[in-house]
């Protein structure tokens, strides 16, 4: 316990933690400057221009409504010939135009609250990682570490102890962050009256976001810290992820849907949201040709949170192994 408190200290007198807080809250302001303008109502000259379209295209579908629909219904019994088969166009619902078509409503608290928390906690959880990757990255790149062992020999003390610091600075670091997000949101939205209705049901799961936030923030910090000992330096640890956000997650993941279930950015938006999904195209070959359906596939928190813990484990496996053979010199 006492190497684990010289680790957090060690970490907490670092000048990065304070240029990350200052980063996040930085992009903190960022992603409220973007909620202030969907939040926004309309201006006068919005609603008078509003009023000007919702007027001309009412004239149009006056003057022209049955035609339009005429013209539609040819169309579809046209494209029903050439295809051998029923076609549907939706013309039996096409209508009047209707006022509120033209009068976007704000973007209010209670529907956005959750996926505004979790767009943002991405960037946040990347930031608390960098604190993980150079606590042990400058350690092992400069020697200091090989020092270090001399004064406690056992390495997987060592090791546990400073991925066990980086875990308990990452942890209230993330919290403050979020907080600070969620006071924004709701000082935005309420100054723009569109907060919605904040009921006891939305509040709970405002909660378990944030607890799963912060539980993440933890995490990854800690996965940083045993990267920046696998890899010895900062940059080697930021590109090996950056590399691998490209290849894996961007590429492959793009060309190969059975992974989509196991691609970090799935599994980190699942535990955060408490579950997501994924869209698959389903190809058919029938008489008209080939046929693509999208099919959406769901991916649970249970889900998320065991290809989580086992990437976790298997970053934490390699580190130890590795570093209880290396020569750290």
């Amino acid at each position: 316990m006492r190497l684990l408190a010289v680790e957090v200290r060690r970490i907490r007198a670092r000048r990065l933690v304070l240029l990350v807080v200052l980063a996040g809250l930085g992009a903190i302001a960022l992603v409220l400057a973007g909620t202030w303008q969907s939040a926004r109502p309309l201006t006068d000259a919005q609603i008078e221009d509003a009023e000007r379209q919702y007027a001309f295209a009412l004239e149009d579908w006056e003057a022209n409504g049955e035609q339009m629909v005429a013209d539609c219904l040819e169309q579809q019994e046209r494209e029903s010939e050439l295809t051998g088969g029923p076609v549907d166009f939706g013309c039996e619902q096409m209508g009047p135009p209707q006022e509120e078509w033209f009068f976007p409503q704000a973007n209010e608290l209670a529907q956005t609250f959750v996926p505004l928390l979790s767009s943002t906690a991405t960037l946040l959880v990347l930031l608390v990682f960098a604190i993980g990757v150079t606590s042990t990255a400058a350690e092992m790149s400069s020697g200091s570490m090989s020092t270090w062992l001399t004064f406690v020999p056992q390495r997987m003390r060592v090791l546990f102890s400073k991925v066990g610091a980086a875990v308990l600075v990452g942890l209230p670091l993330t919290l403050l962050l979020v907080l600070v997000l969620v006071a924004g949101l709701v000082g935005v939205h309420a100054a723009n009256d569109a907060l919605g209705d904040l009921t006891g049901e939305v509040w709970t799961d405002v909660a378990w976001t944030v607890l799963r936030i912060v539980l993440l923030g933890g995490v990854v910090a800690g996965v940083g810290a045993a990267l920046g000992v696998l890899l010895r330096h900062t940059g080697v640890a930021l590109g090996v992820v950056l590399g691998y956000a490209v290849v894996v997650e961007a590429i492959l993941g793009s060309l190969v849907t059975r992974l989509q279930p196991f691609l970090l950015r799935t599994t980190m938006t699942g535990w955060i949201e408490g579950g997501t999904s994924y869209w698959v195209n389903e190809c058919t070959v029938t008489e008209r040709g080939t046929e693509c359906m999208g099919t959406e596939v769901p991916v649970s928190l249970l889900q998320s949170s065991l290809v989580l813990v086992v990437a976790v484990a298997v970053v934490l496996g390699v580190t130890a192994l590795v570093f209880r053979r290396r020569d750290v010199g």
